[in-house]
């Protein structure tokens, strides 16, 4: 019974890595292609982040009005609360950017260094809260 054991236990260890790299596939997948969110981690989490980029691309390339749009009309739906947003900026994609940056600024002063972040091409990596 033990010789029968052993086999069985590497086979199922075996089909349980498979399913679990096929699952870390699909997780890296659903990143975003065509956006970029670079935020304050006090106003938006990780998490929100995630959902709204998900959510963009179900909605697909748009331009600046109607991403500002529909990210005012969907704060509350994930959990962000708008009002603390002072200013949203929209960088469309460039031959420097390969994604459309939009930027949650909770102090506009913050521009510069927000877009420093975006210049940086470092994906998914938020902007951190400045102290004053």
């Amino acid at each position: 019974m033990g010789r029968l054991l052993v086999p069985g236990v590497i086979a199922s260890v075996f089909v349980a890595m498979l399913s679990l790299s096929s699952a870390a596939t699909n997780l890296n997948s659903s990143k975003s292609n065509i956006y970029r969110v670079i935020y304050d981690t006090t106003v938006v989490s990780p998490a929100q982040a995630s959902a709204l980029l998900a959510e963009l691309d179900k909605l697909g390339p748009a331009d600046e009005a109607k991403l500002k749009q529909w990210l005012s009309a969907n704060f509350k739906k994930h959990g962000i609360e708008g009002d603390r947003i002072k200013k949203i900026i929209v960088r469309p994609a460039s031959a420097g950017r390969k994604s459309t940056s939009i930027i949650f600024l909770k102090d506009p002063a913050d521009e510069a260094q927000a877009i420093a972040v975006d210049d940086e091409g470092a994906p998914g990596k938020p902007m951190k809260p400045t102290t004053k």
